[in-house]
């Protein structure tokens, strides 16, 4: 009997260990998020847009305003993307796979993808491919500089990056009518009759 409880907490002490053994790697691997921010630290002058559906769009920076295809764009417009570019935020690696069935799947295709350029003075910071709309809306799956990763990522980008140069031009103001001189809007006399 005294061999059994022996053969028992030796059991036990080896299960136990073994466990405790899990549960460290499991605090390890855990500990290493698959999310990370995607930062642009320098500055850029140069943003290029291009997809099947809204065409290429270029967006230039020429100190404070910015151009659109040559053309003068609405700088809200232009520095809303601009600053959504300058960080990316990812929640999570969706696949490791460049398969042909992930890049069906999460919107890669060359009829559904938006390529992002950042550079400056010709010098590419960030090369960025948005796939389709996650469900939450506000997500939408990316990949990084010709990686294979597909991520999940914040801040619908794709919203944001899907447009056309049209959409980016500063409007035009319409010329205010002008106002005619005071003697030309006055009644006019009327003869008293007789």
């Amino acid at each position: 009997m005294n061999k059994n409880i022996r053969l028992r907490k030796l059991i036990l002490s080896a299960a136990v260990a073994v466990l405790a053994l899990i549960y460290i790697v499991q605090l390890i691997s855990g500990s290493r998020s698959s999310a990370k921010n995607f930062v642009i630290d320098k500055t850029f002058d140069t943003i290029e847009i291009s997809s099947s559906e809204n065409g290429n769009v270029s967006l230039k920076r020429y100190g404070d305003f910015w151009k659109v295809n040559d053309e003068e764009a609405d700088s809200a417009k232009a520095k809303s993307i601009s600053d959504a570019l300058i960080s990316i935020k990812t929640l999570s690696v969706i696949s490791k796979s460049s398969s042909e069935d992930a890049i069906e799947r999460y919107g890669f295709t060359d009829s559904q993808k938006i390529t992002v350029k950042v550079s400056d003075n010709g010098k590419e910071y960030l090369n960025l491919e948005i796939g389709k709309d996650a469900v939450g809306g506000q997500q939408n799956y990316i990949r990084i500089n010709g990686k294979g990763e597909i991520y999940l990522a914040s801040g619908a980008l794709r919203q944001k990056c899907s447009v056309k140069a049209e959409d980016l031009k500063k409007p035009v103001e319409e010329p205010k009518p002008e106002k005619a001189p005071a003697s030309e809007t006055a009644a006019p006399e009327v003869a008293p009759s007789v």
